[in-house]
């Protein structure tokens, strides 16, 4: 698919939706593919990796998976064309992939997504890269938690972040404030649906409300062949997350 017809909007507010990005049948085989990585790979992994989440029910589930690429499918899964093809179109030149990674807000569960630019943790420069958000079993909506961007915010620089004490989140913005609230965008998605951003736009998530519905995700990260990587930035990025590991919510 020519996806050249997305690029327009995503330079201008920094997101874009690909409605049915995946067929139903490789939607399908994704959702087995997770399934089966849930059931079968991820009680093996640490809990710097698998991070769990407790419903108010008392059900306990993964809520977010990091490095995916451990497992062979999801290693083979990286260079899926569909995929690349929307990156290198949004970014504009050739990419390279970041692991894949499960997000999950289980059914009445406490975990918002604080605001944040993705390029705090990433520290691309020039930040030149997307991300790929697909909605895989249930509808993302206002309920169950679904991302809210501030359209145009990735042509403002990187805004600054501190401490969040959130696993998988470690940094969030720390003046977000009521002039960003107010320009926020709800995106709604449903199974097989996509949206994209870039590293700079700022969003974020409500906690899922549905007592019955989980919000589950599948990402994968692109970066552009000529970007490179802070490691200073990322480094202080990654001792954060550490400390949001042994001590966060």
């Amino acid at each position: 698919m020519d996806y050249s017809q997305y690029k327009h909007a995503f330079d201008r507010d920094g997101f874009i939706v690909v409605r049915n990005f995946l067929t139903p049948d490789e939607l399908s085989e994704l959702n087995a593919q997770i399934q089966r990585f849930l059931s079968e790979v991820a009680p093996l992994l640490p809990e710097t990796q698998v991070f769990y989440a407790t419903s108010t029910t008392g059900t306990t589930a993964a809520r977010q998976i990091h490095r995916m690429n451990c497992d062979s499918f999801f290693k083979e899964y990286q260079s899926h064309p569909k995929w690349v093809g929307l990156a290198q179109a949004m970014i504009g030149e050739a990419v390279t992939p970041r692991s894949p990674i499960y997000f999950n807000k289980p059914p009445d569960s406490d975990f918002p997504t604080p605001p944040h630019q993705d390029n705090c943790a990433f520290a691309l420069t020039p930040p030149n890269g997307a991300e790929i958000l697909l909605a895989t079993h249930e509808r993302f909506d206002e309920e169950s938690g679904c991302l809210r961007y501030v359209p145009g915010s990735h042509k403002h620089g990187m805004r600054h972040h501190a401490y969040s004490g959130v696993r998988g989140f470690a940094l969030e913005i720390a003046d977000f404030g009521p002039e960003d609230e107010s320009r926020e965008v709800a995106v709604e998605l449903n199974p097989g649906d996509a949206v994209c951003h870039h590293p700079l736009t700022i969003h974020r998530a409500f906690r899922n409300r549905s007592k019955t519905r989980s919000r589950t995700g599948f990402s994968m990260w692109f970066r552009g062949e000529n970007t490179t990587i802070d490691s200073r930035r990322s480094g202080a990025y990654d001792e954060n997350s550490r400390r949001a590991q042994r001590s966060g919510r």
